[in-house]
């Protein structure tokens, strides 16, 4: 049995179950009839931990060793010593997102949206009659502008053209304008 002690809170809890008949602060002792339902539990493979609390007794309260000391008396009080071990059930494992798993979901995100922009020229503010190249450009561009954690190379190489390509388009929408750059590098030659 254990050695833990109950409080006076405990005592005055444990008391007021049902399925206990008396508890001081060292000693708990159980009705008959909650004995045969927690054996009826072991005979049938269940969980004994989950009939103490359904029945509103905590087991940390009264400490897992004096469960299982209560149980083993249990046992051979009810001649059940022959039962094989219980096992706990196993919890599954919730699924953690790898880096790559992250990477392929953003990149289909991506062409999702990329692909709603191609299919309206306008929302880009281009006009239907442009250039598809340049549509999808726009949409990539776009996508990326939006803030979508998405690497544009993979998005080039999903429409089929070198980043290279695409840089080419950046380079030739920059505003031709070099005043700007120069106040920010004068010493650039022209």
């Amino acid at each position: 049995m254990s050695s833990k002690t109950f409080t006076k809170h405990a005592q005055r809890v444990l008391n007021k179950n049902p399925n206990v008949v008396k508890c001081s602060t060292a000693k708990i002792i159980f009705t008959e009839d909650f004995a045969l339902k927690v054996c009826e539990a072991l005979k049938a493979g269940e969980d004994p931990y989950k009939i103490f609390t359904d029945n509103g007794i905590s087991v940390r309260v009264l400490g897992k060793s004096r469960v299982n000391g209560i149980i083993g008396l249990w046992k051979s009080k009810y001649n059940l010593e022959n039962l094989p071990r219980r096992k706990a059930p196993v919890k599954p494992k919730p699924h953690v997102e790898t880096a790559q798993e992250r990477k392929e979901r953003n990149l289909r995100e991506a062409i999702a949206l990329c692909d709603t922009f191609i299919a309206d020229p306008a929302s880009l503010e281009l006009s239907p009659d442009t250039d598809p190249d340049i549509i999808r450009f726009a949409a990539i561009k776009k996508v990326y502008d939006s803030g979508k954690p998405v690497i544009v190379k993979d998005l080039c190489a999903h429409y089929g053209y070198p980043y290279s390509k695409y840089y080419g388009y950046l380079t030739s929408i920059r505003p031709k304008s070099d005043t700007f750059v120069n106040i920010l590098n004068p010493h650039r030659k022209r």
